[in-house]
């Protein structure tokens, strides 16, 4: 007997099988659990904010969620085919989120609706603890002369003087494909 279902062919299958389940936002794994810890230090205070903040990201990243803190996955109208899957994966990530900040953090963020709206209140509390550093790279940068040093030396201080600046600082990226979303102002601004 074939285990090829009727109208279906075995190329369709091998194809179907071989798709990246991930590559859907709804996808959730049976890992995804709501009591996992998306990175081993918990956030507590501001000063670790940056490399918990770096550490979340790339957690959700690759899970394909990171569209549920950052908003380029929006809520579908409650009546979309979408909405139960978008509510499910929102409070998925949303738990994840409070799991990954001290219990007295979480506390505050539990009536918060989306995993934006946690998000952004995070950035809002914690960021701003980034000041210092980010004046502190921004003088590097505009100071920073190759003088004595050979070019590989000079080029790798300034690479790492940019990805981390980079961390602290979102630069502004053209999110439409035809630049009317303001990046070229945003980025003329900064």
């Amino acid at each position: 007997m074939s285990s090829i279902p009727p109208n279906h062919t075995a190329t369709s299958i091998v194809t179907n099988q071989s798709t990246d389940l991930y590559e859907n936002p709804y996808f959730l794994h049976s890992s995804d659990h709501a009591g996992l810890i998306l990175v081993s230090d918990r956030l507590s205070s501001g000063s670790e904010f940056h490399s918990w903040r770096r550490s979340v990201r790339m957690a959700l990243n690759v899970r394909n969620k990171l569209g549920f803190i950052d908003g380029t996955i929006p809520q579908p109208h409650s009546n979309h085919r979408d909405a139960g899957s978008w509510s499910r994966c929102n409070d998925m990530v949303a738990t994840w989120l409070m799991n990954s900040v001290s219990k007295k953090i979480g506390q505050s963020l539990l009536f918060m609706s989306t995993a934006e709206s946690i998000w952004k209140n995070l950035l809002s509390r914690f960021k701003h603890d980034d000041a210092p550093r980010v004046f502190e790279i921004e003088q590097r940068l505009g100071s920073l002369q190759q003088g004595s040093m050979d070019v590989s030396t000079y080029y790798t201080e300034l690479v790492t003087l940019w990805e981390e600046y980079k961390n602290y600082v979102e630069l502004p990226l053209c999110t439409c494909g035809r630049c009317e979303c303001n990046a070229a102002a945003l980025w003329e601004k900064m």
